[in-house]
């Protein structure tokens, strides 16, 4: 069964890539494909390296106990 992905990106990048695309002799709907699969197949991995601590608003809910469970939540992703 297939199935339709559709998505937006900036104009530049998707044209940036078909373009590269075209010039290595495939389409752009086959290098998202393949790109998919290797993801998935453990092939292409992703990571995220944040140097500098993110910012983040802090959040106050009206439940106490929801904010004594956001609290100790927040200490452990520290």
């Amino acid at each position: 069964m297939l199935t339709q992905v559709s998505f937006t990106t900036e104009e530049t990048l998707k044209n940036k890539a078909l373009e590269k695309a075209k010039s290595q002799g495939i389409t752009l709907k086959a290098l998202l494909i393949y790109a998919m699969r290797g993801f998935v197949d453990g092939k292409i991995a992703l990571s995220i390296d944040v140097s500098e601590e993110p910012e983040v608003e802090e959040l106050v809910f009206a439940d106490k106990d929801i904010n004594v469970k956001a609290k100790k939540l927040a200490k452990l992703l520290r």
